[in-house]
């Protein structure tokens, strides 16, 4: 066997096992990317859910008093049920002949 041709097969080992060494490693790597991504989508989740919540709560009026509001105003509500306007009126008729 040539000497050379000994040399670089023992180089070529060499080589694949730390290919297989750098493969590995970049999985490993990748795997905590990954869970590191997941970690921190799950915070930025978790603080506009907070956020959400905040505003929900500080937008939402007191239980007590939105109770007694709402109801009076509901009773002082009126609904206008008038039809304004030929066309919308044509349109309506239209839609129905449709069907």
């Amino acid at each position: 066997m040539d000497p050379q041709l000994g040399i670089l097969l023992k180089e070529q080992r060499q080589l694949k096992a730390t290919e297989g060494t750098l493969k590995s490693m970049i999985e490993k790597i990748n795997h905590q990317l990954n869970q590191l991504l997941v970690e921190e989508l799950q915070l930025k989740s978790r603080d506009v859910q907070l956020t959400v919540d905040k505003q929900q709560t500080t937008n939402a009026p007191a239980p007590e008093n939105a109770t007694s509001s709402n109801v009076s105003e509901i009773n002082r509500q009126e609904l206008n049920l008038e039809i304004k306007g030929q066309t919308l009126m044509k349109s309506l008729e239209e839609s129905e002949d449709e069907l």
